[in-house]
């Protein structure tokens, strides 16, 4: 495949990575600084680099954004119109009021569009959710996990900044509510959030409890500001499968009683590999969305998380501008 970058953060350069790690070519980038888009291309040997989206867009077989979270909607709705097929790094946008639009473009234009959340690609998650079929640890009732790191407060930057949708949930907390809808497959039926708010308003630290179906339970954390153990454990009623680095896993471990099973999975190249390649076992079989992470799998995330928002008083500048969020 031929691929548009649009953004050029610190991301891109796993995207990169991957992607030419299984044959695909990189061939335009896009920002909005000409000089500094400019300077990131010659960096990574891309040819064409600019600021008009519809310009660089010409010739790809698909797009992959990874600009702040705030400039998901417009960037993904211009190509989305134009036909061109969308990879959009998650959260898919900062509110659902956003996501709902991006659908909508994506099915009036019919063309293909996915959230980037790789976590659901990886290998090891097949093998963690043959176990609990198999009934292993027998029927889970308990998920903990976490992700969080101490970042130096910067007001400006895109983990610090409303302005930019910064807070740690959209950015990390993301993860382990994504592994309890993988683990349970359903939405919570019930959600309380306490949160440490930063002096500009934005979630440094989240702790969230949620209910689900059969009274199974997900006790799950985020931060900006903290070490968090980042590891997942799931437990069962008859034992528990225990995920180290969780959001980016290549092992697992269950465990019934002393006994206990380790299974490895590594990644081909980084992990990002495996959402590249099904984007494009998707475009050659004609699919709009991924059934790993579906149109109804992401505007089900934005929803609990615009409810999780809501509970512990986050509101960004976006939240409250008008219909198309600009």
């Amino acid at each position: 495949m031929r691929w548009l970058i649009v953004g050029h953060g610190k991301i891109t350069a796993n995207f990169i990575e991957a992607a030419r790690g299984i044959g695909h070519e990189i061939v335009a980038v896009a920002g909005r600084n000409v000089e500094r888009v400019s300077i990131y291309a010659n960096k990574n040997e891309i040819e064409k680099s600019g600021e008009d989206l519809l310009l660089l867009s010409e010739g790809v077989d698909a797009a992959y954004i990874a600009t702040p979270h705030t400039e998901h909607c417009n960037g993904a709705i211009t190509l989305l119109d134009n036909g061109v097929p969308v990879l959009c790094e998650k959260p898919l946008a900062v509110n659902l009021r956003q996501v709902e639009q991006m659908v909508n473009a994506a099915k009036e234009s019919n063309t293909f569009l996915m959230e980037a959340m790789w976590t659901r690609h990886l290998p090891i998650y097949e093998e963690i959710i043959d176990w609990i079929k198999k009934g292993l640890i027998g029927e889970p009732k308990l998920i903990d996990a976490s992700l969080g790191f101490n970042a130096p407060y910067e007001p400006e930057s895109r983990l610090w900044n409303p302005q930019l949708a910064g807070g740690s949930l959209l950015d990390v907390g993301i993860y382990p509510l994504t592994l309890a809808h993988l683990i349970y497959e359903n939405n919570p039926e019930n959600i309380s959030a306490l949160a440490e708010l930063s002096p500009d308003g934005v979630d440094a630290h989240v702790s969230m409890s949620l209910q689900y179906q059969n009274s199974a339970l997900a006790k799950l954390g985020s931060a900006i500001n903290l070490s968090l153990p980042n590891s997942a454990f799931i437990l069962g009623e008859s034992g528990f499968i225990e995920i180290p680095d969780f959001w980016c896993a290549q092992k697992a471990f269950v465990s019934q009683g002393s006994a206990k099973r380790e299974s490895l999975s590594p990644h081909d190249i980084n992990g990002f590999e495996y959402q590249i390649r099904e984007v494009d076992r998707c475009l050659s079989e004609r699919l709009m969305q991924s059934p790993k992470v579906s149109w109804e799998c992401s505007l089900s995330m934005m929803q609990l998380m615009d409810n999780i928002r809501s509970q512990i008083g986050v509101i960004y500048p976006v939240d409250r501008e008008g219909h198309d969020g600009v």
